[in-house]
């Protein structure tokens, strides 16, 4: 044991970026590990429309948790000096205290008018949004304060706290009878499982920070990009991706968002299991490079990180959607798996480009990540109300997932344009993932077209699969040794 740990400790050194990452992606592979393994039973016990019901639910509150703090709690991670960052975390909380109230007497008093006619499904239970938002807001903060803190471990402890507490509410409840309930009360314990863990580790040694208020007034006005520009970016990048299970209850059904819920939720499964450690990882090592001037460095390392690990086991996901879904999830899920395979390229690319939002907060440029935001929000919403006109589901799917396709070869272009890489140094990251992904992924595609016998096919998957672990030992690994320690 004691040879495999120094082994381990020369691998993944302690403290360099690839050991946070694995303790990250480690607890979150667990909790995403029991997401998958209760789904198939789910997705029988819940029916398309709950699970749609649910996904307007959550885009709802997604929507609103973005102005809670103002999005202040983005800020925790950046100052030099950790008053400061305390000062952040007191502004983000009394600012999310603030907004819940506001959310609060809105619903409570146009709770009606509040949800709209269209979602007649959502509106019984509208009085659990505050509570979903206020614990999506708290859990961020904290979050934020332990990235700060590298306590990469006790947010990874948390993801399984939240899954398993998650899970056996809505398999409990929904054994029970209380559908589509149990998926609402399930996703909002998700939220706030994990906060009292967080609170423990940061706190429990020196106490809870003392409040200064002048230090709270220089916080505010330092980072006040966060509320003039970050806050509107985010709601409108919430929006762009969230809307999409509304407008289709609104113009559709909630089946059909349900549906779409589905499939989106299983392609970002590799997102969910390694793009968010990255990203978090990401945050904290960022802030300190601007400061040591190696911010490009590091920044196209995690790029190229994203592209080569997000590429392949996407596109191959998402082509064999349409027939492994309705084995996984039952039959009543075979329109998922067609959305799915519409939807995989922009996953991909949304894989590859997760991490790099968070160089225009540390880049000052949320201004430009507005306007961006604002494009595609609109262009979104337009491209889904033409299709409704046809009365087509799978073209507004297309055109979202297009949409959405182009907007992030746009980020990625002008904030790694704005760390200082070249356009062929950034090219080089998605040609190359592209290339490794078509050539890994086409001999199955050819097999599935020409149907050949299943025995072919399980080979060639599996030989692609060998490909994509040999590549990925041989670039990204020492690619994660570029991060630093």
């Amino acid at each position: 044991m004691e040879t495999l740990r120094n082994f381990l400790n020369r691998l993944i050194p302690k403290g360099s970026a690839m050991r946070h990452v694995s303790i990250l992606a480690g607890g979150t592979t667990i909790a995403q590990g029991l997401n998958v393994a209760i789904m198939p039973i789910l997705s029988r016990i819940y029916s398309p429309a709950d699970f749609g019901v649910m996904a307007v639910f959550v885009s709802i509150t997604a929507i609103l948790s973005t102005f809670s703090g103002l999005r202040y709690q983005l800020s925790i991670p950046l100052p030099k000096q950790d008053h400061y960052a305390e000062a952040a975390m007191f502004l983000s909380l009394g600012l999310q205290a603030f907004c819940l109230v506001i959310i609060s007497i809105l619903i409570i008093s146009f709770g009606q008018a509040f949800i709209g006619s269209a979602l007649d499904e959502v509106r019984p239970f509208r009085f659990f949004i505050p509570v979903a938002v206020a614990g999506i807001g708290v859990y961020s903060t904290f979050n934020q304060i332990a990235i700060r803190k590298k306590g990469f471990r006790t947010i990874a402890k948390t993801k399984v706290t939240q899954s398993i507490s998650a899970n056996l509410t809505k398999l409990v409840l929904g054994f029970l009878g209380f559908r589509p309930l149990g998926l609402l009360i399930g996703y909002i314990l998700g939220q706030i499982g994990g906060i009292s863990t967080l609170a423990r580790s940061l706190f429990i040694k020196n106490g809870f920070p003392k409040l200064q208020l002048k230090k709270v007034k220089r916080v505010a006005i330092r980072y006040k990009n966060f509320p003039l520009f970050e806050t509107w970016s985010a709601m409108l990048n919430v929006v762009g991706s969230m809307i999409m299970p509304i407008l289709l209850a609104v113009f559709f059904d909630s089946k059909t968002a349900g549906l779409f819920a589905m499939s989106q939720n299983l392609l970002f499964l590799p997102s969910a299991l390694v793009g968010q450690a990255i990203g978090q990882v990401f945050l904290q090592r960022a802030s300190v490079a601007k400061y040591r001037g190696n911010l490009k460095q590091l920044a196209i390392a995690s790029y190229s990180i994203m592209v080569n690990l997000g590429f392949f086991p996407i596109l191959m996901v998402s082509f064999f959607a349409p027939s492994f879904f309705p084995f996984f999830l039952g039959e009543n899920w075979i329109e998922s798996g067609a959305f799915a395979r519409v939807l995989g390229p922009w996953v991909a690319i949304g894989f590859a480009a997760s991490p790099m939002d968070n160089l225009f907060l540390i880049l000052d440029k949320q201004q430009k990540l507005f306007y961006i935001e604002v494009i595609q929000t609109v262009t979104r919403v337009v491209a889904i109300v033409l299709a409704s006109l046809h009365e087509s589901t799978i073209f507004a799917v297309l055109f979202f997932s297009a949409i959405g396709f182009s907007i992030y070869i746009l980020k990625i272009f002008i904030v790694l344009g704005k760390s200082g890489s070249s356009i062929k140094e950034i090219l080089e990251g998605p040609i190359s993932g592209l290339v490794l992904g078509v050539l890994l992924v086409s001999p199955s595609i050819i097999a599935e077209i020409f149907e050949i016998a299943m025995i072919y096919k399980v080979f060639l998957v599996v030989f692609a699969i060998i490909g994509y672990l040999i590549v990925i030992k041989n670039k990204v690994v020492s690619k994660y040794q570029m991060l630093g320690n």
